[in-house]
């Protein structure tokens, strides 16, 4: 049973629903309803919730209020890393939310945390797959070919090693196209004089930011000289105030006879002792001094570097740093450039005979997964009704790429004797339908994928076609949430739960709404799947016996 399901979905103002809320349950879940009832605005609004590009045009039912879809699914503890990369908090139970505003403008939240679509899309792209007839990536695309190639391989460093490895044969590429952009009219000398006039003062940011203070702290001791200067002087200079102290004590030591003015004198001396103190720290606040020679040089130091970042148009000393280094590194390319270019090509030929080992040694590995896939897909192939069709997978070599040195594509042939050719071009849409579904089977046991979403995917089959589809849709629903849109009756019956679309015509608007349908009403559905509007009991019979075989 799958661990990771969609939960709800809550839908307001979009298109023709007004608001809807809508509980999902593992199993197969389908959706029926008449042709325009809503049951692609309702597609619609999952895409848009689950961050998918949408045009917000005709999106609001109401142009003066905003729309909501807003979806919950179960979290495994795995996507933990893919939240954090995202900067978005991981909840086991997360909700993922878009909001189309009157002015054309969205508005994403994962988590109530406000992000981009595209993190919504690139979490949910694990979460929910949505399969249509016209959605063709399995079919035309060969990347998504070789993913469902890689998830039936059990991969120890093979896959890693080669996109290290490519990574770094782009870096050689790349380093190698640059080299040989750099034509013979490159002034090397112009650049070696910009990098001696940056080399003339090649201070750092921090020491940029010392020379600041040392002339902020040069300038507050020039300003306190002045100060302790005026402060000397009314202390020291003659009839100063130390001066005029020391004869108040000595005209009061004269009169030793008179108590009173003994003990004035020994106050007078208590207070020559406190103003000796305050003239020590003027002292020493004199000693401490700079010359104007040495306040000027500190401007000049720092005029010099601010003439530097004015002309060479940057912002900061970091910035002059990093330009510095740059115009380094630059002369020293010219100066060696035939050298480097010789080490870079032995290294991408190098690089490149890696590439074609572990390149070879991936395909292997996918050639053998890709046998086991093409025996899978032939039994589930008669499950679609499709018993005597052929379907292989072929290896079409490419340049190197990310991905490997070559890449799948399937090949079809409906009838014995049939050539093998490119199931894009030969297969019918009913054909390309049933072949996407046994690919979706096959997928959906390994992928990890917690829910498959099905949009007529189905159509163009009818009779005991239809019957097989509907069994391996059930069956798939074992191991994952499966919901599907049908206009099969067969396929209907199959499923645990039974969601109706309709639409209500009022006044002046219309709406759609989704319900899940009783044992009775799902009856009734069937029957007119059957038969159309006029129902027959023949038809509501045959519905009772559907419903019964499931």
């Amino acid at each position: 049973m799958a661990d990771k399901l969609l939960r709800t979905i809550y839908i307001k103002n979009f298109i023709l629903i007004a608001e809807l809320h809508l509980d999902f349950t593992r199993g197969l879940t389908v959706l029926t309803g008449e042709t325009g009832a809503g049951k692609s605005i309702l597609l619609g609004a999952l895409n848009a919730g689950l961050g998918k590009r949408i045009s917000s045009k005709g999106i609001l039912k109401d142009i003066t209020k905003k729309a909501v879809v807003e979806i919950t699914i179960d979290i495994e503890e795995h996507l933990k890393d893919a939240f954090e990369a995202l900067q978005l908090d991981f909840e086991p139970i997360s909700t993922f939310r878009r909001e189309i505003l009157p002015s054309g403008k969205t508005r994403c939240f994962v988590n109530d945390t406000p992000t981009k679509a595209s993190a919504l899309q690139n979490i949910t792209g694990h979460l929910v797959d949505i399969n249509s007839q016209k959605d063709e990536g399995l079919i035309h695309r060969p990347l998504e070919q070789l993913s469902l190639i890689d998830s039936f391989i059990e991969f120890r460093d093979e896959k890693r090693e080669y996109e290290e490895k490519y990574i770094e044969y782009r870096r050689a590429i790349l380093a190698i196209k640059e080299l040989e952009s750099i034509g013979p009219s490159e002034d090397l000398d112009y650049l070696k004089f910009v990098f001696e006039e940056l080399n003339k003062s090649p201070v750092t940011q921090d020491q940029y930011i010392s020379l600041e203070e040392s002339i902020l702290r040069a300038k507050s001791i020039r300003n306190e000289q002045v100060s302790y200067e005026k402060a000397s002087g009314i202390l020291n200079s003659e009839d100063g105030l130390l001066d005029q102290l020391y004869s108040l004590e000595s005209a009061l030591m004269q009169a030793s006879d008179d108590l009173t003015l003994q003990d004035q004198l020994e106050q007078v001396r208590n207070i020559i002792a406190e103003i000796r103190g305050v003239e020590r720290a003027i002292s020493k606040g004199l000693n401490e001094t700079i010359s104007e020679s040495e306040y000027n040089a500190l401007l000049q130091e720092k005029s010099t570097i601010d003439a530097l970042v004015k002309k060479h148009r940057v912002l900061t000393v970091e910035e002059l740093e990093t330009k510095r280094e740059t115009i380094r590194e630059r002369i020293s390319l010219l100066e060696n450039k035939d050298e480097e270019l010789a080490r870079l090509n032995e290294l991408r030929e190098r690089l490149l005979l890696d590439l074609d080992a572990l390149g070879n040694d991936l395909h292997l590995l996918r050639k053998s997964a890709s046998e086991q896939i093409e025996r899978t897909l032939s039994e589930y192939l008669v499950r679609v009704d499709l018993p005597k069709a052929r379907l292989e997978l072929s290896w079409n070599q490419t340049s190197f790429g990310k991905h490997g040195k070559y890449l799948p594509e399937l090949l079809f042939a409906a009838n014995p004797g049939s050539n093998m050719q490119p199931l894009s071009k030969v297969a019918s849409g009913g054909e390309q339908s049933r072949v996407k579904l046994a690919l979706k089977a096959v997928l959906g046991r390994d992928s990890g994928l917690s829910t498959q979403l099905f949009d007529e995917i189905d159509s163009g089959i009818s009779g005991s076609t239809a019957e097989k589809i509907g069994v391996l849709m059930k069956e798939m629903s074992v191991n994952q949430q499966i919901i599907t849109i049908t206009h099969l009756p067969q396929v209907a019956a199959k499923g645990d739960v039974h969601l109706l679309v309709s639409k209500s015509q009022q006044v002046n608007s219309t709406t759609s709404n989704v319900v899940p349908l009783t044992l009775k009403e799902r009856e009734q559905e069937i029957a007119r799947m059957l038969s159309g509007e006029n129902i027959s009991q023949a038809a509501k019979n045959q519905a009772k016996t559907l419903l019964n075989a499931r």
